[in-house]
């Protein structure tokens, strides 16, 4: 009944992700190209997010969605495409939330009362760090070209990571680098830039009397995006770090669990959406 449930959910609530997804990131790519936001440097990295965003809807959960709620796993076809699928799948998964994390770090550079940070916040580092963030995921995630393969098991066959040590390494590497690093680092720099902006509160103050108006403005509505972006994915990412962590630290198999995992994913592709 729960594992019905599921699956039904599943269905509905991806197909929903996919269509509201599109069109959201779609119009984030016709926003963060006007002009005015394309000279700052963090509209690049909410731009790399949003193109991101986009991948991930048509690798992970389009496949996901055809998999679980359609039972049209196209992983399980060879093992070629389990491991291509799991590689490119998660190097697309993992790299928004840290586009996130750099654009919150701008942020924090941005605003420092710092010459040396400030000269970091520039659209040719953000370039360099952008590539640097892809280049570093793909170097990160490329065990999974290798460790993950087609397993058969008492549900059928199933692509999946190899069960043993490397199983031990993974849940613990996924919950590390997808699950704790990215929201602690969004929220240490957050914080961070509310730190520097009240320091700074006098120096906006002269900048508004001087004429910088709209620099001002524009940079206060980036941060805020920003930290509806910021709050979003921290809302998203928790449900998903809990169950690892129970999956990691606990052996529990029943199907009450196994529905709230399968539920608890769906929460993590909302931040894609």
């Amino acid at each position: 009944m729960l594992a019905q449930i599921a699956v039904e959910a599943t269905r509905v609530v991806l197909i929903l992700f996919i269509i509201l997804g599109t069109i959201g990131n779609v119009l984030n790519l016709f926003i963060f190209t006007q002009p005015t936001l394309l000279k700052s440097p963090c509209t690049l990295y909410l731009l790399a997010a949003s193109i991101d965003n986009i991948l991930v809807i048509y690798t992970t959960l389009l496949t996901r969605l055809l998999a679980n709620g359609f039972s049209i796993d196209i992983t399980i076809t060879s093992n070629a495409v389990c491991k291509l699928r799991s590689y490119v799948g998660y190097v697309f998964f993992a790299v928004s939330p840290y586009f996130f994390v750099l654009a919150c770090f701008d942020r924090y550079c941005s605003s420092s009362p710092l010459a040396t940070y400030r000269s970091w916040s520039n659209k040719k580092v953000a370039k360099r760090l952008i590539i640097g963030a892809i280049t570093l995921a793909c170097i990160l995630y490329f065990h999974m070209a290798i460790f993950f393969e087609i397993q058969s098991g008492e549900s059928g066959l199933s692509c999946n990571c190899r069960p043993g040590i490397y199983e031990i390494f993974w849940r613990i590497f996924y919950l590390i680098v997808m699950c704790i690093l990215p929201p602690f680092f969004m929220g240490l720099f957050c914080i961070l830039t509310l730190m520097n902006m009240r320091r700074q509160s006098r120096r906006i103050r002269h900048s508004l009397a001087t004429g910088n108006y709209h620099r001002t403005q524009m940079d206060r509505q980036l941060l805020r995006m920003l930290f509806i972006q910021v709050s979003t994915q921290l809302l998203c990412i928790l449900p998903t770090a809990i169950i690892n962590l129970l999956n990691l630290f606990t052996d529990i198999d029943s199907d009450l669990f196994n529905f709230f995992s399968q539920i608890f994913i769906l929460t993590l592709y909302v931040s894609y959406s």
